[in-house]
């Protein structure tokens, strides 16, 4: 029994391989990549990315003679194509200081939900610079990402910076990092965080560039972004530590009425000030009709960043047209339409090779159809052969042993009979000697 259950065993396994061979030849990768299958090829679409491009060089010939500023870099860029509309030392490495939140932010909106509560750590709390701008959020305490948001967009709070780093990486230089990678992946090219809200380092820098990108980003993917940068003032409540509701006002005085700064077309934006960055800003404008991003470095002061901003687009609103406007769209238009062309031509070449790939891999698969044809009736003449000899072993051998049993048997029968007679023999000349116990075969005298 057992050697008919491994016969069955090993025909199973011979029977598993020939069909694993039949059926290898279903489907197969194509050298680029491409799973071919049944003549269909899959293949997989990448969809693209929104990021913003900033388009430089093409300033209107009307703004050929713009306002001189103090900030020693600036660039206003048309958010709606990317077109620069002033551009001033662009791609020098400056010092961001609290501009540097609006990445902060970013990566804040897209990890954490505004409902999760931080609770401050000692160094999220402690390693803020004496003096400096804080929500003096104490060791322990807790507040949602919401309010911290609020807190880093309005009163820049350094504290509240680390804070969300934290929550967002584990660590403040782990966040740092994510910072510097995401502005990599937005297409900056001259930008190093080291930190989450901007104080002074000597590897933290950023250029006007890829701060309009870093800004445009956040102000266009981010409905919330939109409402922290405009909010004029937001409230606290009390929390597990502080027993008194914190009121914050924004800290951006070109966005509050009454105040020397006040720009009516100005719909929000970031400040930010330290002795070696100076006076930097960014912030957000309609400008005839039309939303524009200004990014100001390394101004004298706060005061500096605001005059130059307001320079800028007063002088702006007097000389960009509607028909300027209209040329950067169609520019834009031809871009695309140039590039949708691109596109069909792509697409049309790569069906046209498609179709000549699936070709050539039909006429392989033909060629190795037949070849894998003549292989398996090879490999099953062998399989078929190979059981043939195995099965006559096993019959052979099946039949040797059923002689040597009937052999046993029978020697066992006859060792069983020979016992009986002797039993019986020894029985009979046990009741002789009972018989004859007490005669005496002596000769009698």
């Amino acid at each position: 029994m057992n050697l008919w259950k491994k016969s069955r065993g090993m025909m199973a396994g011979l029977l598993s391989a020939s069909l694993l061979m039949s059926i290898s030849t279903v489907g197969y990768a194509d050298e680029t990549g491409m799973s071919v299958e049944n003549g269909g090829v899959q293949s997989a679409v990448q969809t693209e990315s929104k990021i913003p491009v900033i388009r430089t060089g093409n300033v209107p010939q009307t703004l050929s003679a713009p306002p001189e500023i103090v900030g020693e870099a600036g660039i206003v860029v048309d958010m709606a194509t990317g077109f620069t509309l002033y551009e001033k030392n662009i791609n020098d490495a400056k010092y961001p200081a609290s501009i540097t939140k609006i990445m902060t932010a970013t990566l804040a909106l897209e990890n954490l939900k505004m409902e999760d509560v931080i609770t401050f750590s000692h160094d999220a709390v402690y390693t803020v610079e004496p003096g400096s701008s804080s929500a003096y959020a104490a060791e322990g305490e807790q507040l949602t990402v919401e309010q911290c948001l609020y807190g880093l967009m309005l009163i820049s709070g350094n504290d509240l910076a680390n804070g969300l780093g934290e929550a967002v990486a584990g660590s403040m230089d782990a966040f740092a990092q994510k910072m510097t990678e995401k502005a990599a992946a937005l297409g900056c090219t001259n930008t190093q965080f080291k930190n989450a809200h901007g104080l002074h380092d000597e590897g933290h820098y950023t250029t006007a560039h890829d701060m309009a990108i870093i800004g445009m980003n956040a102000y266009q993917n981010f409905e919330t972004f939109r409402t922290l940068c405009s909010t004029i003032r937001y409230d606290v409540p009390p929390t597990n530590l502080c027993q008194e509701t914190r009121y914050w006002l924004n800290n951006n005085r070109m966005i509050r009425p009454g105040e020397d700064y006040y720009y009516e077309d100005c719909i929000g934006g970031k400040t930010g000030y330290t002795n070696e960055a100076g006076g930097t800003l960014v912030t957000y404008e309609n400008l005839n009709g039309r939303q524009v991003i200004c990014v100001i470095l390394k101004s004298q002061n706060s005061a500096g960043a605001y005059s130059d901003t307001i320079a800028l687009c007063d002088y702006i609103k007097a000389n960009v047209t509607q028909a300027d406007f209209d040329a950067f769209d169609a520019k834009i238009a031809e871009e695309e339409s140039l590039a949708a062309a691109a596109l069909q031509e792509s697409i049309k070449n790569a069906e046209t090779t498609t179709q000549q790939d699936v070709k050539a891999n039909a006429d392989v698969k033909e060629q190795e159809s037949k070849g894998m044809s003549t292989a398996a009736i090879i490999v099953l003449s062998v399989i078929v052969l190979f059981l043939a000899v195995y099965f006559y072993v096993v019959y052979r051998r099946y039949q040797q042993k059923q002689k040597m049993t009937e052999r046993r048997r029978q020697w066992e029968e006859e060792n069983r009979n020979q016992s009986i007679q002797d039993r019986k023999l020894e029985k009979e000349l046990e009741q002789r000697r009972k018989k004859y116990r007490n005669y005496d075969f002596s000769e009698k005298k």
